[in-house]
């Protein structure tokens, strides 16, 4: 396999494990909506394995894009650096793919991080007995899962 095919494969094999990352995300969601916790532990725990992969295989994808002979170039100049053929209708397929892909992600995720703060709300206020204002609690307006101060360790893989 040419040097050229081995990064195609490789980076295909990045959005594939991508496109699981987004059934996760799915999963989370609904399970959130459901309020079934045992599931949304078990999925966090199978998420948080498959981003470990997608990490590996990141670094793969790395290896051979330099064995390619691509070494810290975008994925842009790859494409304009292929010339006209199949490899370049590939990669720039796999690239569309993969920029939908993690917008669908990010999409997902900004819902489950609202009903979840939903969640949090509803669970204070029962606690309480009173009924939070904006801006209080545990997560403040504009707050992201980036800026989060936990110690959980998926919290710092998203």
């Amino acid at each position: 396999m040419s040097e050229v095919a081995e990064f195609l494969s490789a980076t295909r094999r990045c959005v594939v494990q991508c496109k699981s990352l987004l059934e996760f995300e799915q999963e989370k969601r609904q399970a959130l909506l459901s309020e079934d916790l045992d599931r949304l532990e078990s999925m966090l725990q199978s998420q948080q394995a498959a981003i470990m992969k997608l990490e590996s295989l990141e670094k793969q994808r790395m290896e051979a894009q330099d064995k390619a002979g691509y070494h810290n170039l975008t994925a842009a100049e790859i494409i304009e650096l292929l010339g006209e053929g199949p490899d370049k209708e590939e990669l720039a397929r796999q690239v569309e793919e993969l920029k939908q892909t993690l917008e669908d992600i990010r999409y997902q995720n900004g819902r489950s991080l609202e009903i979840a703060r939903a969640n949090i709300q509803i669970i204070n206020t029962l606690a309480t007995g009173k009924e939070q204002k904006p801006g209080q609690g545990v997560y403040k307006k504009g707050q992201t899962a980036a800026n989060w101060q936990s110690g959980a360790s998926f919290d710092k893989k998203m």
